[in-house]
Order: structure tokens, then C-alpha cells, then sequence
């Protein structure tokens, strides 16, 4: 169940009890710390993953991949399911950290 491709960036939870990873072969991964096992795949981008991070409440991810794709996801981090998606125009968001704001 490893990635089949080289991992662009990974990010702990801020429990350290998950990490996330985000990989050129287009899939963003759950792993549990403790055990090594996959919690949940985010398959969906259609171009690398270049970085991805957990909100504070490890409710949501938000992943940004680059073409053809030039998205940026949030994905329920519960049930797998895109909640959002934003189209990039230029690509000056990769290899830039994504990361939730709250106000």
C-alpha cells in the first residue's frame, strides 16, 4: 500500500498520531505513527501532489497538485470526499506549504 511514486512532502497531525503524505504519483495517504498503517487514501488529482496538511481539528486536508491538474483540494479527512476544489492559473503556488487559516 506504499506510494508508487516519490513522496513530495509528508505532515504530522498536530497530535503526532497520523502523518499525511503527498506524492508525485497523485494520491495524498493517512498513516497511523504508532502501527504504520494506512488510515485512508485521497485519490482524485490528476497530477502530482506536491503538499498537503491537516486542519486543526484533523477534520479536513487541503492538497495542491500541479499540471495538468493545478488544483488545490479540501477533502473531508473522515470519509474521503473533495469538498472543494480551486483552479490554479499560474503555478506559483508549488512547492509552496498549503495550511488552514482560522481567524
Amino acid at each position: 500500500l506504499e506510494h508508487k511514486n516519490f513522496v513530495h512532502s509528508c505532515a504530522f497531525s498536530f497530535n503526532d498520531k497520523l502523518i499525511l503524505t503527498a506524492s508525485h504519483d497523485k494520491i495524498v495517504r493517512i498513516w497511523d505513527t504508532q502501527t504504520g498503517q494506512l488510515k485512508r487514501t485521497f485519490d482524485g488529482h490528476i497530477g502530482p501532489v506536491y503538499n498537503a496538511s491537516f486542519s486543526a481539528d484533523f477534520n479536513r486536508i487541503v492538497s495542491v497538485s500541479a499540471s495538468p491538474d493545478d488544483t488545490a483540494r479540501v477533502w473531508d479527512a473522515n470519509t474521503g470526499d473533495v469538498l472543494s476544489e480551486f483552479k490554479f492559473h499560474d503555478r506559483a503556488f508549488l512547492g509552496k506549504n498549503v495550511d488552514f487559516f482560522t481567524s
